[in-house]
């Protein structure tokens, strides 16, 4: 269970490693040097206090699947491998994972158990929560996509964000390589979606606007005894 939250991180940092390596050899009218956008883009995005992320990719064999709403260090949605998703809810300072058939069969309890605790909510204590969703967090997914290496040699990579439409919304993209990457083209350029050379995809919304989550009712928490 721990390992499958915390190797989400690598859909995270799959935009850095796009943003690395993009380059684009024209200049179209209307677009920009990364040398020129790149810092833009970073700024942008680091002083973001929430934003929708859903995606996937791979990792070694498996398929991770992210879609989550991040607002300051609280955060919610479902995060996977291979089919089988959890409902992870992270507020207050307090993680809570939401009870399903996959969740009761990594716990090794009954199948009978679903019909008692299934749609209800584990609270997990500090400790295992820091080992669930230690890469699940705005700030170090921010920090892991931006990270000064990469973001340094995507500005001197030569690439050229040029204007394109994807899915009705208009924006600057960069591809290369099998690696594409748009950014609003209007406002602040916030990161929209990129997509990799081996099924890797993320997409970006609610920048600054995503709503806070709630703590889930009292009635719906459960104690798992010598839990963590």
């Amino acid at each position: 269970m721990s390992r499958r939250t915390v190797r989400v991180g690598a859909l995270a940092v799959a935009l850095a490693a796009g943003l690395a390596v993009a380059a684009c050899s024209s200049a179209p009218a209307g677009s920009q040097t990364a040398a020129k956008l790149i810092p833009e883009i970073v700024s942008a995005a680091e002083s973001a206090t929430s934003v929708h992320i859903a995606g996937s990719g791979p990792d070694g064999a498996k398929t991770v699947v992210l879609d989550m709403t991040f607002s300051g260090s609280s955060f919610v949605g479902t995060v996977g491998e291979n089919g089988e998703n959890l409902y992870v809810l992270a507020v207050d300072g307090k993680t809570y994972i939401k009870i399903n058939a996959g969740f009761l069969q990594l716990a090794k309890a009954p199948p009978s158990a679903c019909a008692r605790v299934c749609g209800k909510y584990v609270k997990f204590p500090a400790s295992s929560a820091s080992q669930l969703t230690g890469s699940l967090s705005l700030h170090k997914i921010l920090t892991q996509s931006f990270d000064n290496k990469n973001t340094k040699a995507a500005e001197q990579s030569g690439c050229e964000f040029s204007p394109a439409t994807v899915r009705g919304q208009q924006v600057l993209q960069c591809s290369q390589g099998g690696y594409t990457i748009d950014v609003a083209a209007h406002g602040k350029p916030y990161p929209v979606y990129y997509t990799g050379p081996h099924g890797e995809n993320l997409s970006f919304s609610e920048w600054n606007t995503a709503m806070p989550p709630a703590a889930p009712p009292s009635s719906q928490v459960i104690t798992i005894p010598h839990l963590g």
